[in-house]
């Protein structure tokens, strides 16, 4: 399921990283867990493309009945003004580069 969010992310921007973080990148989901899903672009994130973003991957999330909970940022706000955060620092320790 992982390769295929990626996947989606990847058809909208084909440069993205897409990190899995979370209970499941942690390998302690339950059953009703959802998909926490980290989207870095090489560009300033605007509303219009993270609306894009997070519209392609609602078909899939319909499909599979499994939540995602997404955040999107562009590689220099995560490794600049993201770094002071323990959002950050949880990711960088937890999560897995899909």
């Amino acid at each position: 399921m992982a390769q295929l969010i990626k996947l989606n992310i990847k058809e909208i921007d084909p440069d993205a990283q897409v990190i899995l973080y979370g209970s499941r990148a942690r390998g302690e989901e339950r059953k009703d867990s959802d998909w926490d899903i980290l989207v870095l672009t090489n560009y300033p994130v605007s509303t219009k493309k993270e609306r894009q973003f997070r519209d392609h991957l609602y078909n899939l999330e319909f499909e599979i009945e499994e939540p995602f909970s997404m955040f999107i940022f562009s590689k220099e706000n995560w490794e600049n003004k993201q770094k002071i955060t323990p959002f950050y620092y949880s990711i960088k320790k937890t999560g897995i580069r899909l």
